[in-house]
């Protein structure tokens, strides 16, 4: 396939300037701990304290959303309770939405890979972890299922409620005893922070922080931006 990239860089003009119409965002500070949720971002790609270069390459320890071999790969660090991801945000579909929007607009030209940028507070964190035993004990198919209902179910109730995972595993068919089990023993806090950490190294100092890769081209998607913006990024690079 043949990037273009001088369209590309255009494409990522216009949604930069968008983002300065929008209004820029606040960060607290200069540290490397991200503190705030991201409505419409104001960086691409050098951002502050980051490179997108440091992007963690996709392996078998992603949970990816459609076809494996996709031209396209969006990597979304996201966060449950942030509402400009689930969508509890006034005026905002949040990401979560716009990005299952992508994939029925594209089909098998792009794939949507989920890491977890859990920054606020326990709840956030055990909503990721939850995430994972979905994944550790359904697999692939199962962790997107569950991702969905936990989004929805903050979305509409502008945050989750912890009380309810294992219904919602139990739900789709997870094993609860197996499900609470996985939650009992922590198991995947140290992957969680590790997409914490690579999403702070890539730039990252709000949810959601998302990067379309393609082929050598990655262009950093800060916030939740509309879907006809991510249209425009990636018209231009199936170019």
């Amino acid at each position: 396939m043949n990037y273009k990239k001088g369209n590309v860089a255009i494409a990522a003009s216009i949604v930069v300037a968008g983002l300065i119409i929008a209004g820029a965002v606040m960060f607290t500070n200069k540290s490397s701990a991200p503190t705030t949720t991201n409505p419409t971002g104001s960086n691409n790609g050098q951002t502050d304290e980051g490179n997108v270069e440091n992007l963690n390459p996709v392996d078998e320890n992603d949970w990816v959303r459609g076809n494996p071999d996709a031209e396209i790969t969006i990597v979304e660090y996201s966060d449950t309770e942030c509402p400009y991801c689930n969508g509890a945000a006034p005026n905002n579909d949040g990401i979560h939405n716009t990005l299952k929007q992508v994939m029925d607009e594209y089909g098998d030209q792009v794939n949507w890979v989920y890491r977890h940028f859990a920054i606020k507070g326990q709840k956030a964190t055990t909503a990721a972890h939850s995430l994972e035993c979905a994944g550790e004990i359904g697999g692939n198919d199962i962790f997107w299922e569950y991702l969905d209902k936990v989004y929805k179910d903050a979305g509409d109730n502008n945050g989750t409620d912890t009380s309810k995972l294992s219904t919602y595993a139990q739900e789709i068919g997870i094993n609860v005893d197996e499900f609470n089990s996985c939650m009992e023993e922590s198991r995947h806090i140290d992957k969680i922070q590790e997409d914490i950490d690579n999403a702070v190294a890539t730039g990252g100092r709000g949810t959601p922080h998302s990067i379309i890769v393609a082929g050598d081209e990655k262009i950093v998607i800060p916030g939740a931006q509309p879907f006809q913006q991510w249209k425009s990024v990636i018209d231009s690079l199936l170019e």
